[in-house]
């Protein structure tokens, strides 16, 4: 189901003209890109940090860039209209606000929409304050839609919590890891993960070989990855739909001095070869709701990449009943370590 507040967006484009830019994070999964694509005259294009919504809207015809919300290629004052879904994290947020200010021309017209939990309202106080002027935004049901024009552009900028910029974060095994605002929980080591990295040990010994190739199936900003390559992994391929992720874990990567592949899909999509190991942590809850048709593409996904001689261990909370899917996928399917929150699940193509 499409979002409201992006749909509130797409039914702008019809009444915009010259040169429009949508900016698209997640919230933009499931939308109609026909009608981003054809509604109205403007010149528009489109920006995502998420690899399957700038394919989705590249296929449909529009033109899109994919990165971390990286506006360097974009001339200062070029802009008629920038249309944003404001996001779930503060820093994205401010920092596509910022951005926004310099991009339009004077005169241009920055629309926000997204429900009063997302904080629009307040975003939309901000951003008036910084494009100096005093529109409200307006409620359509439950969802909210401002329409801020530029008149002037002399205040400062908005805490974006240097954004763009990686920073180190506080890690176990002695790894200098980096990561920065826009990657899932990318402040701390995942309790997931660290679970999974605990166990790994135990995992690759029930190789009867040890396996030389491995595969990091949504990995973030890399620790997973990170702490694997002291396993003695000769082949390292990290993967993921988000482009912040993927700068992270490339960092990381050189820093380390890992012989690793950091290659951007969407589950696994743009990958061919077979591993002889794959890890992952995937997102397939939100709370307490468990997204199914990611967990299928991910089972999908393994069953795809894995060697047949390989095996996939997946780290999930023990509420998720990963097992029970998987053996729609897997001839063997085992649960090999459990602790108070999170469950370990190996499968792989024999028994």
């Amino acid at each position: 189901m499409s979002d409201p507040s992006v749909e509130l967006l797409v039914q702008q484009l019809p009444d915009i003209h010259g040169n429009c830019l949508i900016v698209a994070d997640e919230n933009w999964a499931s939308a109609n890109w026909s009608n981003v694509a054809h509604s109205g005259k403007s010149t528009r294009q489109l920006i995502s940090n998420r690899f399957e919504i700038a394919r989705a809207a590249e296929q449909a015809g529009v033109p899109t860039l994919f990165n971390d919300f990286d506006f360097s290629a974009q001339p200062a004052a070029s802009l008629d209209a920038i249309l944003f879904r404001v996001s779930k994290e503060r820093a994205v947020s401010h920092h596509i606000i910022n951005q926004a200010l310099t991009l339009l021309k004077p005169g241009g017209l920055l629309m926000l929409s997204g429900e009063k939990t997302d904080g629009v309202k307040t975003y939309t106080r901000h951003a008036c304050k910084l494009f100096g002027d005093n529109c409200q935004p307006q409620k359509q049901g439950n969802y909210y839609l401002a329409r801020i024009t530029k008149h002037s552009d002399d205040q400062p900028a908005l805490d974006d919590k240097d954004y763009a910029n990686l920073r180190p974060i506080k890690c176990p095994h002695n790894l200098p890891l980096q990561s920065k605002p826009g990657i899932f929980g990318w402040n701390k080591i995942d309790q997931g993960s660290a679970f999974l990295i605990q166990h790994l040990a135990n995992f690759l010994q029930r190789y009867q070989q040890p396996p030389q190739s491995l595969l990091d199936l949504g990995c973030g900003y890399g620790y997973l990855s990170c702490a694997a390559a002291q396993q003695g992994f000769t082949e390292i391929t990290a993967t993921d739909n988000n482009a912040a992720a993927l700068r992270a874990c490339k960092a990381n990567f050189d820093a380390l001095q890992i012989n690793g592949t950091v290659i951007a899909g969407d589950a696994g999509s743009e990958i061919t070869g077979r591993f002889g190991a794959i890890v992952c942590n995937p997102p397939f809850h939100q709370g307490f709701n468990i997204d199914s048709e990611l967990t299928q593409k991910f089972l999908r996904a393994a069953m795809r990449l894995l060697a047949p001689t390989g095996r996939a261990l997946f780290v999930v909370n023990n509420f998720i009943a990963l097992e029970k899917k998987a053996r729609d996928y897997f001839p063997q399917v085992e649960e090999v370590a459990r602790s108070g929150s999170f469950k370990l699940i190996m499968v792989s193509r024999r028994q």
